[in-house]
């Protein structure tokens, strides 16, 4: 039909990877303070029935990939801002 791709958001590729690691008993965690970020990386995984960590410095577009979160017309950039610009704010109230 048409060659055209679809962006895929952090947070929605996120919950597709998290649906098929969940089946495993692991998740995938990103990191909130800098000392995670160093020691963990960006993303890493947890197992859920231990709660340690199974594997660290990961890559989402990569785990994306190995676990067939993308559809074949669909992408996902690192690079991409996920934010929405801010709505505007109705002055009459």
């Amino acid at each position: 039909m048409s060659d055209f791709k679809v962006a895929v958001e952090t947070k929605e590729l996120v919950r597709r990877i998290n649906r098929v690691l969940t089946k495993g008993k692991h998740r995938l965690v990103k990191s909130r303070s800098e000392s995670d970020k160093s020691n963990l990386g960006d993303w890493y995984i947890v197992s859920t029935s231990t709660n340690a960590v199974t594997a660290w410095h990961s890559d989402i577009a990569e785990l994306a990939r190995e676990t067939a979160a993308l559809l074949s017309n669909e992408y996902f950039d690192a690079e991409r801002p996920d934010t929405k610009p801010p709505r505007e704010i109705d002055e009459r109230f």
